[in-house]
Formats: C-alpha cells, structure tokens, sequence
C-alpha cells in the first residue's frame, strides 16, 4: 500500500494540581443554579452513557462521530454514543438529536452564529441535571473537514472545519461553558468566535474540564507521560514518548503499547495499527523512551480515530487509553486479520486523581476530501 507520509506533532502539558482551574461549567450550590463557575457541584449528565443521534447526512455524521470520540477519549468517566434518529432538534423531548437549520432554535436568523446548542435541565432529588440537548449547525454556511488554520474561499468567505465546530458544540451539550467569557485567558476548543475556530483538537483545558465534570476514580496506575508525536512512513509508524511511569509500589507484569484506529462509523471495534512491546516496570520507576519505531498496518478505507492503548500482560481493557488524533485511508488494501473488539467501556483511562498525568491532544489529519454544507 502506497500511504501518503503523515506527520502529526502533538503538545503534551502535564496536569499538575498546583495550577489554577481555567475552564468554565454550569455551577449548581444547595440546589441553585449559580452560573458560569470552575469550581463546586457542576451541573452535568446523571447516566455516564449518553446517546447522542446524528442528522447532518452520512458524510457529515462521520465527521461528527470523529468529535465525539475524542471528547470520549479524554479520559473522562463519561462517554458519548452516537446513533441516528429522527427527532427534529430543538425540542424538548429527551432525545438528543443534531442537524441543519437555517433558523436558531428560537426561529432568529443566525447573523454571525455558527452553530448552537440547545441545553435543557432538570431537578431531581435537589440536584441539577442536564436531561436533553440538541445541536443544529448554519445550513447558509460552508464546511468542509481540515486541521491547521481556518481556510475561506476565492470570495474570501469563510470556509468551517466542521470537527471543530462540532467539538466546540458537544463540549456545550456536555456541560461546558465559554472560559473566555468568564475571566479566563486560556487556549480552548470551548472559547468564543475566532478563539475557538484557530483550534482543530482539544486543548488541555478541555481534557481537564471534561474530567472535572466526570471524575473518574479508576486513577490510571501506570501512564504514558510527557512530550508525544507521530509519523507514519509507507510500512513504519514512529511514536515519540517521554517516559512512562509506574505510580504502584510494586513491579508491572508486562506491558504493550499497542496504536489503534477506531473506525468513525463503527466505534465498537478497532484496529491494531502497530504494536510495541515495552518490558516491565519496577515498583514507583519513571523511565525514559524517547523514539518507537515498529511496523504499521493500516486500517480500511475510511476516517479512523487513531489512539494508544497501554496493555498489561495479556489484559485486553487497557490501563492508559488516549486519543492523538485522526487520519484519513483512501485504499481499501487492509490485513482483515487486524479487527479486534473494543474495550466494553472507557473506565481504564485517567481522570479526578492528584497524580500528574500527560495528556495527549488530538490533531485531526483529513487527506483528499472536500465538502460543502446543505443549504
């Protein structure tokens, strides 16, 4: 297979508990709603699992499981499920539904408006809830899917990446608010207009947000750490990794860093792109890695959410699982013999504990593809 050369760099930023919250959520204090805050009680999903149902047209529902699977990814005790329904948006109906509109859901024109999110809540037991959503994109305006700066067109009119837009937009149906908008000077797939359009994955900020909405108390005990990139070359994949470190106080079994693509139209199965076997870890050892180079399978045809997975002797739930971006297959040449079934959930990834944890941030690659918004 002749594989176009792919090169995502990845900027890592450890998670120390010593820096200021920066993002912003819907705030809940004795059962009152308080507003945009980052601290406290947040006003968030009760389930783990959410259903989220997809109406933008195949093509685009692709790419808007692409963004779903990297909020999933995040390491957060929540995760979205995406599926197709044919629930008209902006009702409050207990179904979470997306589309096109060319009218925000309260009927105004969009003026200068992108795309919204619709957010209803409820009171139970004297605590908020978030209980339905519904996100509807501009249907006047012009998308396509890219990483790198915002692109326009000949007239000089602005061309939407419709991941990023789609990230920004379930981030809300999530739970998370405008950091920009409540004193907070950050880098944020979550901030307003141009802020948020300059980016094409999710920030630090965002992953630590989506943690602190869904704490997850299976803490990570062996983590991948530090600065991170990738490449993959024709028949070779390199993965650039810090280190890795062992937080038990007693030796690993053996551990296998395995680089997987989920398929965006089937998110319950992946497939193996390289393996790396990494040894044991003595009890509290922080090592060194540096360059892995191993032998790349790719994937069939189609968008992929390319991920690591850490693996323990012969576990198949891995105990470190992260996101570092997407890519984009054109030949159907595939080993069918590299399909494994996904992890039944996402438990194994980090989130809520005091430890340093790196995190990796997805670059989304899209090759040879172009594609314009109904209207």
């Amino acid at each position: 297979m002749n594989c176009p050369r792919l090169l995502l760099t990845l900027i890592l930023t450890f998670c120390l508990s010593s820096q200021a919250l920066a993002f912003s959520y819907r705030g809940q204090l004795e059962g009152e709603a308080i507003g945009p805050t980052n601290t406290g009680e947040a006003i968030a999903w009760h389930q783990r699992q959410v259903v989220m149902g997809l109406n933008f047209g195949q093509e685009w529902d692709d790419s808007a499981r692409l963004a779903l699977n990297q909020w999933n990814e995040a390491g957060a005790d929540f995760e979205w499920h995406a599926t197709g329904n044919s629930a008209e948006p902006c009702q409050n109906d207990n179904i979470n539904s997306t589309g096109w509109s060319d009218t925000t859901c309260s009927g105004s024109e969009w003026g200068s408006i992108v795309a919204t999110t619709r957010v209803s809540m409820r009171k139970i037991g004297g605590t908020w809830y978030i209980n339905d959503t519904d996100v509807i994109f501009n249907s006047g305006l012009q998308f396509d899917s890219y990483a790198g700066a915002q692109r326009f067109d000949a007239q000089g009119k602005p061309v939407y990446d419709f991941v990023r837009v789609a990230l920004h937009e379930f981030g809300h149906a999530a739970g998370l608010l405008h950091p920009d908008e409540s004193g907070q000077n950050v880098d944020s797939i979550m901030n307003t207009g141009s802020r948020s359009l300059a980016l094409d994955h999710l920030q630090t900020d965002d992953i630590r947000a989506i943690r602190q909405l869904y704490s997850n108390s299976d803490t990570p005990d062996i983590t991948l750490e530090g600065f991170n990139s990738y490449e993959i070359q024709d028949d070779q994949i390199l993965i650039a990794i810090d280190s890795l470190r062992n937080y038990r106080n007693v030796n690993s079994g053996d551990l296998t860093l395995e680089i997987r693509a989920i398929s965006s139209s089937n998110s319950s199965d992946y497939y193996v792109l390289g393996t790396v076997d990494l040894g044991s870890l003595d009890a509290s050892e922080l090592r060194s890695i540096g360059q892995l180079t191993t032998d790349y399978t790719p994937p069939p045809a189609g968008q992929h959410n390319v991920s690591l997975a850490l693996l323990e002797s012969e576990s198949s739930t891995p105990l470190f699982r992260q996101a570092i971006g997407y890519l984009e297959v054109s030949s159907d040449t595939v080993n069918s013999g590299t399909l494994n079934a996904a992890p039944a959930s996402n438990s194994g990834s980090g989130g809520g504990g005091s430890s340093s944890l790196a995190m990796l941030l997805g670059m989304i690659v899209f090759l040879g593809i172009r594609r314009t918004a109904k209207t």
